[in-house]
């Protein structure tokens, strides 16, 4: 028998499949089986046009173009120099870089009187004049006779005001031109109006300029005077960023033997302070009368100068490194060894001195490997 042919596969409901691909988007809109969509032109019966244009009567609508052209460029002026200014919506006329530069630090300026003004009150005014009088004090070509004459009218105006000068950062250089360029006499006015204020003076990031000034250029009776009101305070300045500066300064440059032994000793106790006497003022004397008290200066000299050494600013000062070399000196092995436990990693900072490179030794001698 010979085989049936076979049907053609047709889904229930004899509705047979047709494929839905490439080619149903051609042919559905006439094209080719498996072509693209034919193109069809958009039809729009309304004329479109540019905003600027007319539609009828040839009137036209926005901006016109007059004075665009070559009849409507700027006009360059006589000397060549470049176009004139612009001029803003109402006619006014543009400011340059320059000007607007101008007006700002104007502005700046007036921003800043107004606000000292209201800050110094009455001191304003005076300030004014002092820094006019400085101004021209300060200068090369001043001669000694004008100096003096401006000096004296100077001297008139801060007269009994200096307290309140001294901490501010323009009014102070009035001061330090005055005590740089007066007389040992207008020295020491200055130094007695402000000798109740040193101490904060020196504390102050400008006051502590005045205070040089006067350790600077006064004489050694001046010197003395203005060491003599760091009696007592040692410890504390030493402690502060700005007011160590002052205290390494008067010791390294202007300080006599006496005054070096009057900053060092407030660095060992209290004991130290008890046992010293005028035969025995340094710390070898009063450590070879009393032996039975090394232990203790040296325990107390310990706790004053440990904290020293977290400033980096502090630690860097030669009178702290002539104490620490007198404790490895003298200090038993025990303390010694807690000692350099305590302040290895600020050893680098005290060696470029003589006596901090000395201490800088002993712990290398003294100290375990690690």
């Amino acid at each position: 028998m010979a085989a049936k042919p076979g049907k053609p596969f047709s889904s229930k409901g004899g509705k047979q499949l047709t494929y839905k691909g490439k080619d149903s988007s051609g042919t559905k809109f006439g094209g080719k089986p498996g072509g693209k969509k034919p193109f069809k032109p958009y039809k729009n019966t309304e004329k479109k046009t540019r905003p600027g244009k007319a539609n009828d009567g040839g009137r036209k609508l926005g901006f016109s173009n007059a004075g665009k052209g070559p009849q409507g460029k700027r006009k360059l002026p006589a000397d060549g120099r470049g176009p004139l200014a612009k001029k803003g919506k109402r006619g006014e006329k543009k400011l340059t870089d320059e000007e607007l530069k101008k007006n700002r630090l104007q502005k700046k300026k007036e921003l800043k009187n107004s606000r000292q003004q209201m800050e110094r009150k009455e001191m304003f005014d005076i300030i004014r004049q002092c820094k006019g009088v400085w101004g021209n004090l300060r200068r090369k070509k001043c001669d000694e006779e004008q100096k003096k004459k401006l000096m004296k009218e100077l001297h008139g105006l801060i007269r009994g005001k200096m307290k309140q000068m001294a901490f501010a950062h323009d009014s102070v250089r009035v001061l330090q031109c005055f005590i740089q360029f007066g007389n040992q006499k207008q020295r020491w006015e200055v130094f007695e109006e402000l000798k109740d204020g040193v101490l904060a003076m020196s504390k102050s990031p400008y006051g502590k300029h005045v205070v040089k000034k006067l350790l600077m250029y006064g004489n050694k009776e001046l010197v003395a005077a203005v060491i003599q009101m760091f009696k007592g305070h040692i410890r504390q300045m030493l402690r502060h960023a700005a007011a160590s500066t002052i205290v390494e300064y008067a010791y390294n440059d202007k300080a006599v033997l006496a005054q070096r032994l009057m900053i060092t000793d407030e660095l060992y106790g209290p004991t130290y302070a008890i046992c010293k006497s005028l035969e025995h003022n340094t710390i070898e004397k009063v450590v070879k009368e009393n032996p039975e008290k090394l232990e203790n200066i040296m325990d107390e000299t310990k706790q004053v100068i440990v904290p020293l050494t977290q400033k980096e600013q502090v630690i860097k000062h030669s009178v702290v490194h002539k104490v620490f070399l007198d404790f490895f000196l003298l200090a038993p092995d025990k303390q010694r060894s807690e000692m350099i436990e305590s302040i290895r990693e600020a050893v680098v900072y005290m060696a470029h001195t003589h006596d901090g490179a000395r201490v800088a030794m002993r712990c290398l001698w003294h100290g375990t490997a690690k």
